[in-house]
């Protein structure tokens, strides 16, 4: 009798800490909190769309974005509401700069977990530049065609009569260039993470370690008992 219920005690120690384990913290892919657009030190007039990623797995709340003046670094004002949907490399929020004067801004993503507390970006300096005229593209230079002249090779006829033999131009066609194929930029290459195969493993060693223990305790009460 003791020996059964020693036995369920250990079992139950068991499946306790599986599952206290396997529910442990989400998967690091499940937690992701970045900003990528605009980039540091950018120079941003108008509406201006922020894009990252706010996930936090089934700790998520919900997220939000802030911003504040240069000259007061600690008073963040949200930009917009709150969000309850997790983002993935998508826009996050809409920033409008028009009633805002010029000069230097932090940017910030705030993600909130279901207990209450939070993690957020390091702060991302942009420059606000709405009266300044938006900087026109260099137009490239195009290479001047150069003309072609074919002259006519003149042919004699000895004829009792005059004839006129014109020499008639051979046209010139300019083969057009085919395009140069540009490497796709935003191609990226996947890798694959080990954290899984890690806690697999750390979660295996756990159990073999506690079914040791329960044999040993089975031995030890059949052996006193």
């Amino acid at each position: 009798m003791r020996v059964a219920l020693a036995s369920a005690a250990v079992l139950s120690l068991v499946l306790a800490l599986a599952t206290g384990i396997l529910s442990a913290a989400p998967a690091p892919q499940d937690q992701l909190y970045q900003i990528t657009s605009p980039r540091p030190n950018a120079e941003v007039r108008g509406s201006v769309e922020i894009v990252g990623s706010a996930r936090l797995g089934p700790e998520f709340q919900f997220y939000k974005v802030e911003y504040a003046a240069s000259a007061t670094p600690d008073a963040w004002v949200p930009i917009g509401e709150l969000h309850l949907e997790q983002k993935s490399n998508e826009r996050l929020e809409v920033w409008h700069t028009t009633s805002l004067p010029d000069g230097a801004y932090y940017l910030r993503l705030m993600v909130v977990r279901q207990d209450g507390n939070y993690v957020a970006t390091e702060p991302l300096r942009v420059n606000v530049a709405n009266t300044e005229p938006a900087p026109t593209p260099t137009p490239e230079e195009s290479p001047t065609p150069t003309a072609t002249v074919v002259i006519p090779t003149p042919t004699t006829a000895m004829v009792e009569q005059p004839t006129t033999i014109g020499a008639t131009p051979t046209p010139v066609v300019e083969a057009e260039a085919a395009p140069t194929a540009v490497p796709d930029e935003g191609a990226t290459v996947s890798i694959p993470s080990l954290g899984a195969c890690a806690r697999q493993f750390v979660f295996g060693a756990f159990v073999a370690a506690v079914l040791f223990i329960f044999a040993a305790v089975v031995f030890l009460l059949r052996r006193f008992i």
